[in-house]
């Protein structure tokens, strides 16, 4: 009889954090609790520059606000900039031999091509990010005396260049008229 009472003693101690436990439980179990929090977003987008071309030089406007230049990259190239909100994006591009010359240049925004196109012999893009004003020029570019380029200076394009990131890593080439994106990518 006495473990009995013992034992009653104990349940009568232990009851109040049972009872405790029990509404922090049903508490926690409300509609309220189980909507999730809204997720703030601190990041800042990051831009960058990709250009393709051969027996090139390239002039851009770095996160400084300082002009660089990277003279005949083969291929690919591309320059991230991190950390900007308000600047005005400029890229240069002409080709350092006197032949005729393909050209891509692109502004990204996330690994996605908000502005640029195919050029060829010399291509200049500018981009305000606050304002979102743009505008680019490309043409022939007289690399030197008895080159076979001309000085012809830029033209407007009346069709441009799709742009969209494939799924292949590069870039859709269709022209269409009157600029922005092909019917695939709109």
């Amino acid at each position: 009889m006495r473990e009995f009472y013992e034992r009653k003693k104990r349940i009568n101690q232990l009851l109040p954090l049972f009872l405790f436990l029990l509404a922090i439980f049903c508490s926690s179990c409300s509609k309220e609790s189980q909507e999730p929090e809204p997720i703030v977003k601190t990041e800042m987008d990051v831009y960058a520059y990709e250009v393709t071309c051969t027996a090139c030089e390239i002039q851009f406007l770095d996160k400084n606000k300082s002009i660089k230049t990277v003279i005949n990259p083969n291929g690919k190239w591309s320059y991230p900039l991190e950390k900007i909100s308000d600047a005005e994006l400029k890229l240069s591009i002409k080709t350092t031999n006197g032949i005729y010359q393909d050209i891509s240049a692109y502004i990204l925004k996330n690994n996605e091509v908000i502005y640029g196109d195919l050029g060829y012999n010399s291509f200049n893009l500018l981009y305000n990010i606050k304002s979102e004003q743009k505008s680019m020029t490309y043409g022939n570019y007289n690399a030197g005396s008895g080159s076979s380029g001309s000085n012809g200076g830029s033209t407007k394009p009346s069709s441009s260049v799709c742009g969209a990131r494939t799924k292949a890593g590069g870039y859709c080439k269709r022209v269409v008229s009157g600029g922005g994106r092909c019917w695939q990518h709109r």
